[in-house]
């Protein structure tokens, strides 16, 4: 094929990539496929589209270049016939509490134009010349004042630092003054000495005056303790004797909360908190004129509060009541406004408000919210690289996404789809396999044609799936029964979940299920918190009682956030195994030699056995200005990290940085002992990361490949307590290629065999019918989800009228989840946009329930 028919790969040697060279048809839909591991997203985001982001940016001026972020250069030889690219990836959105839905898709900025251009309908319309930046609370124009746009401030609270005031304060009564310790809780005791209280005595007995003061302060009256601190660095401790004035548990709370470093340990302070929405602005952030021009009835902060069908309601008024002088204006930004809102709307998003933070938002919904940001534009010619757009979508809303796919590819577009689901594979027009196996097995294009040619491939585990032959999932089921113990949520409230009595059966695998943006999630969530609250002694809003956790000592949170952003962090360090490495060298004759202890084989620390020119990266990073940074081997180690003094130190014939060489599979071989190492590898090769090598990056690792990491230490931690734990996970199977998916859900029976109690939040139907218990929420989105609307055995389940039971239905019957009438054959006859318009903005033209087909 020629550059204009075709884009000619050669020599692509990305991550696992070996020397791929390949043809990719160009105005077609193309699937990348192969199993988990074996080089997909290393062809299609790593090389192609890094490549082409760096092309773009190299026509721009040095001067914009230095302030741009650009990517790593990826290794290939030579690509041709390359256009422009729009990708979304497995990386999640930023944490910032400002961005929300509206300010990821841009719909934010087509509002404030409304609000600022048109008049208010109905209202007079604020004094002042207004624009854009009046309804951008992150502006100055647009803030309140008071608050400078956030909206209130977290303050502790006492009902959340005494929980218990039956009891004595050091005993139970405030979680905060038996659990975390400062400076500051030896000047209680020495209070209570100067004022004659019993500190043993139930809280609330004591006199009003003392806990004012342990509560708010002394003022400027000083307390004199004797203080015993630990020295971080050594285990001796430092006693000094002081005298200030006792700051007050509340105000101690708030001060270590703001000075804390990161999230996590933010976090840690938040169960005595509550934000206090601010007085002026009713907590919304916005100044005067945001809060009071109305164009449809409502103010801009009353609209984003609004989910996503409602403001497609609201848009429809205002275009309809614009009069000939407003339409010249307004007609252009609701056609562009209805586009977007039409667009979350099909890939299951209309149950968001615009307002809701990114940080609250699924794995699912942040990709699909980036995804619709970027299918937002009309423009043709261009590369689409979507990576694995289907995560957190219930197969009853994967026949949108392809419908959006194929209208991308009928509009004039090539759309590169990284996919695992067999269905949509099936209807693609090209087919890129790649495998055979993962990590270093794969990185070899095994089919390059029509899905049929897959199919008939015979070292395709994907075409197994095609050709209708991959094996079913199987697992044995335990059994829920009278003997069965309940963890029980009371009083459930979060988000858009609601429930007087949730009840999970403990020591079994309970799946909760139901359609994008039912509340699943949001029910995860709750349960992990108020579990870790009560365990704790503490409570939370979310949970009015939880009982039940008789034997429960733990919870683990297992979800897809990235491990860290250090290169420095790897498999090894993550699961610890390197520490137990690093003992072995150590223990080796000629580190006793020499005199050195396992530290001095780490590559994180100082005054070692690292590389100091490289400071133990094993690169280095070349500033190059106006073009992007270029990691070089370091000359100095030749990018083995370490001195020569440390690679001469070797174990069973393997110096330092060869071990971290090993994939986990080959080190699971290499090493029987200790058995804390052994188990590790094995629990890391349960969850199918043996392809991994133990010294590759964090950076590199996908979302799916970070959980099961955390899923392997979760393992390794039900295997340590003497108790048992709660381990939730959400879509824990997202990203697994269909042949992965039997090891995830293998390692879920290894917690489960060590008495633990796992809950998984979970769109796979073969996974969610192999559960102990499902809990089936419902029976929509958003307001019109929240519900448990049928819970019991998968079979139970099954026979209720919920979108989940009917794809329960087929999979017992042996059908394919998505029939035809799911998924019509639509390569050359693509549906149109709706032709149905009201002032030139689309409307939604099918009943409920139904797709724009009527099917």
């Amino acid at each position: 094929m020629t550059d204009a028919e075709a884009i000619e790969v050669m020599g692509a040697r990305t991550n696992n990539l070996r020397d791929v060279s390949v043809s990719i048809p160009k105005g077609r839909l193309v699937a990348f496929t192969g199993v988990s591991g074996s080089g997909k997203t290393s062809l299609a985001i790593d090389t192609l589209h890094n490549e082409a982001q760096l092309r773009y940016l190299e026509g721009l001026s040095p001067f914009v270049r230095q302030y741009i972020t650009q990517r790593n250069r990826p290794k290939v030889d030579r690509i041709l016939g390359l256009g422009a690219t729009l990708a979304v990836d497995q990386r999640r959105l930023n944490r910032n509490p400002r961005s929300t839905v509206a300010t990821i898709t841009g719909i934010d900025g087509h509002l404030g134009l409304l609000y600022s251009r048109l008049p208010a309908i109905g209202a007079e319309r604020a004094a002042g010349h207004l624009t854009t930046a009046h309804f951008d609370r992150n502006t100055p124009e647009g803030s309140c004042a008071d608050c400078h746009g956030v909206g209130g401030r977290w303050q502790a609270q006492e009902d959340l630092v005494i929980t218990r005031p039956e009891l004595p304060l050091f005993e139970g009564a405030s979680p905060w003054y038996a659990k975390w310790r400062s400076g500051e809780h030896a000047f209680v005791p020495a209070l209570a000495e100067k004022r004659g209280v019993d500190l043993g005595r139930p809280w609330k007995s004591l006199p009003e005056e003392f806990r004012h003061c342990v509560l708010y302060g002394t003022g400027e009256e000083k307390v004199e303790a004797t203080v015993n601190m630990t020295n971080k660095n050594e285990t001796a401790q430092v006693t000094y004797t002081s005298s200030q004035p006792l700051r007050g548990a509340l105000a101690e709370v708030e001060r270590v909360f703001v000075n804390a470093q990161t999230a996590g340990a933010k976090q840690r302070y938040l169960p005595y908190m509550r934000k206090q929405p601010c007085g002026t602005c009713g907590g919304n952030g916005y100044d005067q004129a945001a809060r009071s021009v109305r164009l449809g009835g409502l103010t801009y902060p009353d609209l984003i509060e609004v989910e996503v069908r409602e403001v497609r309601t609201w848009a429809e008024r205002v275009a309809g009541d614009l009069d000939a002088r407003q339409r010249e204006v307004g007609e252009p930004l609701l056609q562009d406004l209805g586009r977007r809102l039409g667009i979350l709307n099909r890939l299951g998003l209309a149950h968001l408000q615009l307002s809701r933070s990114a940080a609250t938002l699924s794995g699912g919904e942040s990709q699909r919210t980036r995804l619709a940001a970027q299918l937002s534009t009309e423009l043709s010619g261009i590369i689409f690289v979507l990576d694995e757009p289907g995560t957190g979508l219930h197969p009853a809303d994967k026949a949108h996404l392809l419908d959006i796919a194929l209208e991308l590819r009928q509009a004039g577009n090539t759309v590169l789809l990284v996919e695992h689901d067999p269905e949509l594979i099936a209807r693609a027009d090209w087919v890129i396999d790649l495998g055979p196996g993962a990590g270093r097995l794969g990185g070899e294009v095994l089919v390059s044609g029509p899905p049929a040619d897959a199919a008939a491939h015979p070292a395709s585990l994907t075409g197994r799936y095609l050709a209708g032959k991959g094996p079913r999932l199987r697992r044995a089921r335990r059994p829920v029964g009278d003997d069965t113990g309940w963890v029980e949520l009371y009083g459930l409230r979060a988000h858009n979940v609601s429930a007087d009595l949730v009840r999970i059966p403990a020591g079994r695998l309970t799946c909760l299920t139901g359609v994008s943006g039912s509340g699943k999630s949001s029910l995860l969530g709750a349960l992990a918190t108020s579990v870790t609250a009560a365990l704790n002694g503490t409570v939370t809003d979310a949970v009015r009682q939880v009982s039940g956790l008789q034997g429960l000592d733990w919870v683990a949170v297992v979800d897809q956030e990235p491990l860290g952003r250090t290169p420095r962090s790897n498999p090894a360090t993550y699961s610890k195994a390197f520490d137990l490495i690093r003992k072995l060298f150590a223990g080796t004759d000629a580190a006793r030699g020499r005199g050195v202890n396992a530290s001095w084989f780490s590559f994180n620390t100082a005054g070692g056995g690292r590389c100091e020119t490289c400071t133990g990266y094993g690169r280095k990073l070349v500033d190059m200005h106006f073009l992007p940074d270029v990691w070089v081997v370091c000359d100095a180690c030749d990018g083995r990290r370490y001195q020569p003094e440390a690679l001469d130190i070797t174990y069973e014939g393997l110096s330092i940085d060869q071990v971290l060489g090993l994939t986990v599979a080959e080190a699971g071989e290499r090493f029987s002992e200790p058995r804390q190492l052994a188990e590790t590898l094995r629990a890391l090769k349960q969850v199918g990361l043996g392809y991994l090598q133990l010294g590759q990056s964090a950076t590199e690792l996908s979302g799916g490949e970070a959980q099961r990491l955390k899923l392997a230490s979760a393992i390794q931690r039900g295997a340590a307590s003497r108790k048992a734990g709660l381990v939730v996970l959400d879509e824990p199977v997202s990203g697994l290629h269909p042949s992965d998916v039997q090891r995830v859900v293998d390692a879920l029976d290894v917690l489960l065999d060590s008495g633990n109690t796992v809950v998984v939040a979970e769109h796979d139907i073969p996974v969610a019918a192999s559960a102990d218990w499902v809990i089936d929420l419902g029976p929509g989105a958003g307001p019109d989800g929240g519900a448990v609307v049928a819970e019991g055995s998968p079979e139970a389940v099954a026979t209720a009228g919920t979108p989940t039971a009917a794809f329960f239905r087929r999979y017992a019957a042996g059908l394919p989840l998505l029939s035809e009438a799911h998924l019509a054959p639509v390569h050359d006859q693509v549906v149109a946009q709706d032709d149905h318009r009201v002032g030139g903005l689309s409307r939604a033209s099918a009943p409920a329930g139904r797709d724009r087909r009527g099917r």
